[in-house]
């Protein structure tokens, strides 16, 4: 039996198919996402945003979006958006990502959309959440918590070094906790440790 999120590809002896639209449409689609993913690395977010919502538009057009295809468009608009700052369509966007990738697809992939909305339950104040989406799944199979980490491969928790004061990012080395703190998680984790030591004082007046 095919895998939840498989869906065939067009039938080219089907009538009604057409190939030069197809392939259109397939090479639309993997060139906006090449963009998409370059005006990320440069740090044009907003460009970047655009770009996967070209690249999807072209995937729909043969490919339902509970597919494979649109899934890494959803997965790469969220980790746009949640740079931009745009929270809600960020969670939104890595929704429509996570049941795709969480079904018998590659668990990498699933377990990064799983450490994007770590990061962005972060982003939210939900230290809890994002420890907890972080961990689930078949064998706890994470990815490290930094990015940028050079580390492509999954990892079990056990081979994980938590966030000393948060518990609730991992990470595979040293460097990649240095480099996550300096240039993300330390004002969200600082504030989350300010919370909650204004709410122990309140708590003891």
């Amino acid at each position: 039996m095919p895998p939840a999120y498989y869906h065939p590809p067009p039938d080219p002896t089907n009538p009604a198919f057409n190939l030069e639209a197809y392939m259109a449409a397939t090479i639309g689609g993997v060139d906006y996402s090449n963009e998409a993913c370059a005006a990320m690395k440069a740090g044009r977010f907003e460009e970047s945003i655009a770009l996967h919502q070209k690249a999807l538009e072209h995937k729909l057009r043969f490919h339902p979006e509970a597919s494979i295809q649109a899934a890494i468009s959803y997965n790469g608009m969220g980790e746009a958006m949640l740079r931009a700052g745009k929270l809600q369509e960020a969670d939104e966007a890595f929704h429509k990502a996570l049941p795709v990738r969480e079904g018998d697809g590659p668990v990498l992939d699933a377990a990064v959309t799983r450490d994007n909305i770590g990061q962005l339950r972060e982003a939210q104040g939900r230290f809890a959440e994002a420890r907890e989406i972080r961990i689930r799944g078949s064998g706890q199979q994470m990815v490290c918590g930094y990015y940028y980490c050079p580390n492509s491969r999954t990892f079990a928790q056990r081979e994980l070094k938590a966030c000393g004061a948060c518990q609730s990012v991992f990470y595979c080395s040293k460097e990649c906790q240095k480099q996550d703190w300096t240039k993300r998680h330390k004002p969200l984790c600082q504030a989350r440790q300010a919370e909650g030591q204004s709410s122990n004082q309140g708590a003891g007046q």
